[in-house]
């Protein structure tokens, strides 16, 4: 069964006794096998073990290592129901800068309760330090966030789930008269490399006896992530650069927040067109490949831009300046309401 796995994961034939860092898998990919590894064994794989992997051969070999098997009782949810007012605002409608950060918080609370810790105790087998790591999150409603007016009523509903123990997804109900919809969310957890925010390691943590959160196979969230992550955006239609603002983008932890990368993708596209200020958000799918410093510059292209009688449909990259690597890819909806 290993063996099938991990043909399915690392294409190509392979000489089981190479190093894995000769083989053509990324880090996410090796998240993906991981959970995949522990899903087939119905135990988790400890960060010693997984430590001493450096072949296929010895992923072959955790067959025979015995672990502690993970048990769900119980299902990790969270509700919560608001009122949408002015610190909820944006532009006459729901902010959606707001609403993000009320989703991610959502979906970290219901992690954070599953596992029995706060998030500043988290760590990996190893006592390293985890952070939240956002991979994709994706919402879309009946109407644009501008129909989500003052004085209104708006409902949250969430549940969360898990592909082994370093991939968490969320799935929120957003509930209101007139725009409902709904959003999943993904995560991952990342240690610190050396001292910066471009060199972040994957980890993951102990997941506790009788975890509430359930394990899933192997998601479709996922496996559609992969194949963005790998796929070679089309020529851009516009490029500009934006400066990082320490006091609004970076976060906690000292790292570029998730509920910037989207809004920093709206202030420039307002460089390319004017008249983006006046389309308010349908739809979303921000696919988070990796963080910058805050002195980095992020680099901005448009790579589709199509706008019919009722939507526009767009299609953005950040990347960091510094190195060229891609930092996100979104795929937005908007509409004048």
């Amino acid at each position: 069964m290993l063996r099938q796995i991990i043909a399915e994961e690392v294409p190509g034939d392979h000489d089981f006794s190479a190093p894995l860092s000769d083989l053509p898998i990324d880090s996410f990919g090796l998240v993906v096998l991981r959970g995949r590894i522990e899903a087939a064994l119905e135990r988790p794989v400890s960060d010693a073990a997984w430590g001493r992997v450096e072949t296929l051969n010895d992923i072959l070999a955790l067959s025979s290592v015995q672990g502690p098997a993970s048990v769900s009782t119980a299902t990790a949810m969270e509700r919560r129901s608001l009122s949408v007012n002015m610190p909820q605002m944006a532009m006459g409608g729901l902010s959606e800068s707001w609403l993000l950060k009320e989703l991610g918080d959502m979906h970290w609370t219901m992690i954070t309760s599953g596992l029995g810790s706060p998030s500043s105790a988290l760590k990996d087998g190893g006592g390293n330090r985890l952070y939240a790591t956002f991979t994709r999150i994706g919402y879309s409603l009946r109407k644009p966030l501008s129909v989500i007016g003052e004085d209104s009523g708006l409902d949250l509903t969430g549940t969360i789930s898990r592909f082994g123990a370093g991939t968490f997804i969320s799935d929120i109900a957003l509930r209101h008269d007139l725009a409902g919809g709904e959003a999943r969310l993904m995560s991952n957890f990342s240690r610190r490399g050396e001292a910066n925010n471009t060199s972040l390691l994957k980890g993951q943590p102990t997941i506790p006896p009788n975890c509430p959160i359930p394990e899933v196979p192997l998601p479709a969230f996922v496996s559609e992530y992969r194949e963005v992550r790998a796929r070679t955006p089309a020529a851009p239609l516009f490029e500009t650069e934006y400066d990082i603002i320490p006091f609004h983008d970076i976060n906690g932890v000292g790292l570029l927040y998730f509920a910037s990368y989207p809004i920093i993708s709206d202030i420039c596209a307002l460089r390319y067109s004017p008249d983006f200020s006046e389309q308010s958000t349908v739809s979303r799918d921000i696919y988070y490949f990796a963080n910058a410093d805050i002195k980095d510059r992020i680099v901005f292209r448009i790579h589709k831009w199509e706008q019919s009688e009722t939507l526009l449909a767009t299609e953005i990259s950040l990347s960091r300046k510094s190195d060229g690597v891609m930092m996100a890819y979104m795929m937005t909806k908007k509409s004048h309401g």
